[in-house]
């Protein structure tokens, strides 16, 4: 039976990472069979590349042609790319994470918002990024997250800590107000009102849960 060092904990099946601190198992030791069936997740791997590859050659014949008829806008070509490298990104993090959907939101909250900036960045400033990208994401999240949550009984120490992390990642808007990067004030003020609203609303209810948590994380 594969043993976890860092927990000092028995695993039975064939993990090769610790379902507690996902740290490398030792693939040498003896694997004993699981005392629950093993239910695969249905989805076909194989499609989803097919069709993912058809959109990016269509966006990038599109923007080719967009390319030659506003000729020297070699920022659109470059947007373009990003977007279909941001696509397959999302994808892969969403089949790498699909077991635990609380963390491939959390995953996609901080990638999209730092590519939205750098996509921003890249095609010349205009601030839409801070203004609206980002706060809509965060509250995007944030309400997805806490659906999901609801709609499919996750247990409270599945989501709990993601929710907070959530949370606090959409009070980031704050620093768009106070350094006047934003043209409009309304994105970033709803992003920062559900994401306090949330915390309330976590610390009060499942404050002791998410304490819980956070001493199992850190092996209090």
């Amino acid at each position: 039976m594969r043993k976890c060092d860092n927990c000092q904990v028995e695993i039975k099946g064939n993990w090769e990472l610790c379902p507690l601190c996902e740290l490398p198992l030792d693939l040498d030791q003896k694997v004993v069979a699981s005392s629950y069936p093993e239910v695969s997740l249905k989805y076909d791997k194989r499609s989803i590349t097919k069709w993912l590859s058809i959109l990016s050659i269509v966006i990038i014949f599109v923007t080719l042609a967009l390319g030659l008829i506003w000729q020297g806008r070699i920022q659109w070509l470059q947007a373009s790319l990003f977007g279909i490298m941001t696509m397959w990104l999302v994808v892969l993090i969403i089949l790498r994470k699909r077991r635990n959907v609380a963390k491939s939101i959390l995953y996609l909250l901080i990638t999209l918002s730092l590519l939205c900036i750098y996509l921003d960045y890249l095609i010349g400033w205009t601030g839409w990024s801070t203004t609206f990208a980002v706060p809509i994401i965060c509250s995007a999240s944030i309400s997805g997250l806490f659906i999901a949550a609801y709609f499919m009984k996750m247990r409270v120490s599945d989501y709990v800590l993601y929710l907070v992390a959530a949370a606090i990642l959409g009070l980031v808007p704050i620093l768009f107000l106070l350094f006047n990067l934003v043209t409009t004030v309304i994105p970033s003020w709803i992003s920062i009102g559900l994401s306090a609203l949330m915390l309330v609303i976590i610390f009060i209810f499942r404050g002791s849960d998410m304490l819980r948590e956070v001493q199992k994380r850190m092996f209090i």
